[in-house]
Order: C-alpha cells, then structure tokens, then sequence
C-alpha cells in the first residue's frame, strides 16, 4: 500500500512539472544587438516600440519566426528583434536578470545537459541570478554554487542585482550632475552608453537598486538614482546660437575633445546645461559640448543671421567637407545647380548647409546665381534614369539613422533605399535580403551603373545591408555604423570583404 501510494505521488509531481514544462519560454540560446536597435511588441515594424536597446545588448532568444524576426527576452521583458541586427550564439555569458524556478523539485546540474551531476534540487519561487544561457540552459548563481537549469523550468524577471521596478515607468525626469554616465545595465561594471549634463531631459521607466532605468533621446539604460531627478525643470533648456565662424562642436567640455562638427553664426541648438566654460548642447540628434565664449541666448543679427544667403553647386560632383580644406572628411559629392544655404566663410572656403548638412565646399564651386542646375523641391526629382536615383538619394546625406525608419526624420538601410525609390515612382520589398531575392535583376560588379542596389552580408545574414549605388566605387546608404545617410567606398576593406551583389531595379 505505501510503495503503491509513492508510485502515485511520484507520478502526480512528474506530470506537474511537465505540464509547467509547456508553460515556460524554452531558451534556444543567446544573441548580441549588432548596432542600436528597437525592441518591439511583435514581430513587424508595425508594432510598436518597447525600448531601444544599444549595440551589445545580451537578449535570451526564445524563438525565430520565419519572417525575419526573433522572440527575444532582455531584462525580464519579452518582445522582438529583427534578425538581421543579431548575432546568434549557442553559449552566451552575461548579465541575464533574475530566474525563478517555475515548478517543483527542479534540478540544477553541474553542466547543461542531463547527463550533469545534480548540485540541488530546488522548488517554485526559487531566485537565482542568470549568468548565462546554453542552448535550452540558463547557467545560474545560487548561494555561491554555479550550475545550470533548463529554460523551461525557469522563468526571467528582470535585471541582476535589481529588485522590484517602481511604479513610475514613464514618469518625466532630468539629469541631476555634470558628465552623468547612463550605463547598458544597473552598475557601474555596465558598458557606458553615453554621457549627459545637468538638466537633460530624461523619461524614467522603472528602479533597479540604486539605479534608475531612464530614456534619453530614445536610447534606454541605467543611471545611479542619485544624479535623476523627477519632475520636469522646464527651464533647464533654452535655444542658443552660434556667435563665430567654424565653430567646433565638441564631444566633451574640453579643447582636447573630439571635434563633432564646425558651425557658423546664426547657428541655433539646444542648451541642455553646462560644464564650466562649456556649454551642453544637442544638435539634430547629437550631443556634444560649445565653449560659451562662441554662444550666445539672443540670434544674432536678429531674426535672420547676416551670413545666411541662397547659394548654389556650380559644377559636378563637387565635394561638401567636414571642415574647410582637402584634408577634412567627405560629407556628400553635389552636381551642378543643387540649392544650399551659404552661412559663412573660412579662407578660400564657403561654410554651407546642404539638404540639412553642415559643411564646406571650395568657394570656387559655390554660386549666389542659379547656373540651371537641378532646382527641384527636396521631394520632387528633377533628373531621370539611374541618375535621378542618386541625386534624390544624396538630397537626405546626413539624415539619421533610425532602425525600422522610412521617412527623412530618420532611415534604416532599406528604408532610406525603399523611400528614394518611392519618390522616384518605384516600389519593393520592405527589407535588404527581400530585396535581393525578389526585386529587380542581377547585376556584376563590373557593370554596376548609377541608381543599381549593392547588398552586404552582415554577422547575423548573408544579405543584412543595402545602398544605392553611385559612380566610380561610391555608394550612398543609411549606416548604422555612422548614424546617418552617408557615402561610402565599395573598395574599402569592409564593403570588399562583405559584398554580396548587385540588383538593378530600373531597366
């Protein structure tokens, strides 16, 4: 009678962790982000955003659909990413959150995989901290011993080392301190993410100890509790205006920075604080810091600058510069007859704005008098053919990059290319790889003629990047590596070792 009755209860418990089995989101290893990316609700770019994980970000993967798309968990949360900006990996260390057993009489085993020793044996409600995930195991901590449980009898609640989140997710705040580090995880062992200055606007999600999970220009991370501060200060901002010539914009309060950008009178950006003799500025998407010497809160020359007039290229394939002279980098090649906006003068060069770029070009190339170039509106090609692609295309240099993005506030590769085209009268599939494999012909390098696509492979694809071809070995694309619309060389190192082909979507 007592062997029958054991038989049973054994037998009872064995069903109910099976069952418990089916509940759980079954690990199939780990991946790591590519570039920043949007974690979403579903498996489209049509649900919305939960966050915006940076490049590195550690997530558990659950599953992969067939359209492209992985269901993900990254600090206790579950949702999706393209596959295109993962890098898949069986074994994977990292900081993957808390882990609760969900059933009984679980077994964690010294390696993963059933054939282990068995360290323990533990019950439901069971914490342990996620240090990793092998295949259909989560290696954990528990009471100083390691030792791995399968995914399926252990369910993830958010990040190590936390505790529970507050009930202020979305509430407003701002950055309270000087050069505040915001870090990809709760510590200060976390990968730093960026660096912002007092008063910064900021959207708190949730606490994690003693940090405070926060928002700042769409990018989510940690920051120590004590330098936010709830509640919007309003007048912590205030627009200010570049008051010199080639003034640099800086990636820190100091002179030994790095030179973000050049700008000219009348320029106007946002003042988020200051360091100093610095101010802390934002400008179309970027952070970066200008010496108050060059800066002032009233626009100069009143409400149109002095040095601002219409101006136009006059010749082809002429060079805009990050700096004025041969030596500073290449922001976009322009033809004949493209309108800019001149701001300025240094030497022999002319500072310009171009379809929303700061930069230079040689005066000798610059005109007050349209020379009967192109003069279409930003949105209305004027050319036709293969060129008309490229020229519409180099119409958005310098434009954002934004993952999942179609629209000049922002780009993804594929929908910067989708865009162009779309202007242009021409329609296709949605992301690279769709179309490299449904779209237009195939085209050989050597035959490559402006307007064509050239595809790259990435980590995590054969086909993972698209731009528009332009002459020569250039080529125009929205970069996740730069943050923006850019032109890049076929010939260099990387776009060699990754090119995959050509498709030609005009005939």
């Amino acid at each position: 009678m007592t062997k029958r009755w054991y038989r049973t209860a054994l037998a009872a418990v064995l069903c109910v962790v099976m069952l418990a089995a089916t509940a759980g989101a079954i690990s199939t290893g780990g991946a790591t982000t590519t570039t920043a990316v949007n974690f979403r609700t579903g498996p489209s770019t049509g649900y919305s955003i939960i966050s915006t994980l940076p490049a590195g970000a550690k997530v558990v993967v659950s599953s992969e659909s067939g359209n492209g798309w992985s269901k993900v968990v990254y600090n206790g949360t579950t949702g999706y990413i393209s596959s295109d900006y993962l890098s898949f990996s069986n074994e994977l260390s990292g900081s993957f959150g808390t882990g609760t057993i969900n059933a009984s009489y679980v077994r964690m085993r010294s390696g993963p995989g059933t054939d282990s020793s068995i360290l323990g044996t533990y019950s439901s409600g069971t914490a342990m901290e996620v240090t990793g995930v092998n295949g259909n195991w989560y290696q954990v901590s528990y009471n100083g011993a390691t030792g791995y449980v399968r995914s399926d009898y252990m369910s993830l609640s958010g990040a190590a080392g936390g505790g529970s989140s507050s009930s202020s997710s979305g509430t407003a705040g701002t950055v309270k301190g000087s050069d505040v580090r915001l870090r990809s995880g709760p510590g200060t062992g976390y990968a730093i993410l960026g660096t912002y200055s007092n008063g910064t606007a900021l959207t708190i999600e949730g606490t994690s100890g003693d940090w405070t999970k926060v928002t700042i220009g769409g990018v989510s991370g940690y920051m120590h509790s004590d330098y936010v501060a709830s509640g919007s200060t309003g007048s912590s901002e205030q627009t200010g205006y570049i008051n010199g010539t080639s003034v640099r914009l800086r990636s820190g309060p100091s002179t030994t920075s790095n030179i973000l950008g050049t700008y000219n009178t009348g320029t106007a950006m946002t003042i988020t604080g200051s360091s100093g003799n610095w101010y802390a500025v934002t400008y179309n998407g970027t952070s970066g810091y200008v010496c108050k010497d060059y800066m002032t809160t009233t626009k100069p020359g009143g409400d149109t600058p002095s040095s601002s007039s219409a101006g136009y290229i006059k010749g082809n394939d002429v060079r805009l510069r990050s700096g004025p002279g041969t030596s500073y980098s290449i922001l976009g090649t322009y033809n004949n007859g493209t309108p800019l906006t001149i701001t300025g003068t240094s030497g022999e060069w002319t500072a310009v704005t171009l379809g929303g770029v700061n930069g230079y070009v040689n005066s000798t190339y610059v005109t007050t008098s349209n020379p009967g170039g192109s003069t279409g509106s930003e949105d209305t090609p004027s050319s036709t053919g293969g060129q008309l692609i490229v020229d519409t295309a180099k119409k958005y240099l310098g434009a954002p990059y934004v993952w999942g993005g179609m629209s000049p506030s922002g780009f993804d590769c594929s929908g910067f290319v989708n865009y162009v085209y779309k202007l242009c009268g021409y329609s296709m599939s949605r992301v690279a790889s769709s179309i490299y494999y449904n779209n237009g012909t195939y085209v050989d390098k050597a035959d490559l003629q402006p307007g064509d696509l050239v595809f790259f492979s990435s980590s995590s694809s054969s086909i993972g990047h698209v731009g528009i071809f332009i002459s020569g070995s250039q080529f125009i694309h929205s970069s996740s590596g730069t943050g923006s619309v850019v032109i890049s060389d076929l010939d260099s190192t990387y776009y060699q070792t990754h090119y995959v082909g050509a498709k030609r979507i005009i005939n």
